[in-house]
């Protein structure tokens, strides 16, 4: 049976590598997703993710209140391995 020091060494070395796989991908920067795929990369409601939209680079597609919400995928991606 793992330790509760071990398992934070193991998560911790996890997200190293996790963070510099994601780091090292070559997603072009201007790549945008909807709603629907940054709620599924975030693991969160479509609902949800509009309500954090604030927090994450994105852009509004269209006008008024009909344009629709567009994601900067590595943003997505920095803040998630943050």
């Amino acid at each position: 049976m793992l330790t509760p020091i071990e398992i934070d060494q193991i998560a911790a070395a996890t997200a190293r590598k996790l963070y510099k796989m994601l780091k090292e991908d070559d997603l072009p920067p201007t790549e945008y997703v909807t709603v629907k795929e940054a709620a599924r990369m975030l693991g969160v409601s479509e609902d949800h993710m509009r309500k954090l939209k604030d927090q994450f680079p994105h852009i509004k597609n269209g006008e008024k209140q009909q344009g629709r919400v567009l994601f900067l995928r590595e943003g997505l991606i920095k803040n998630y391995a943050k």
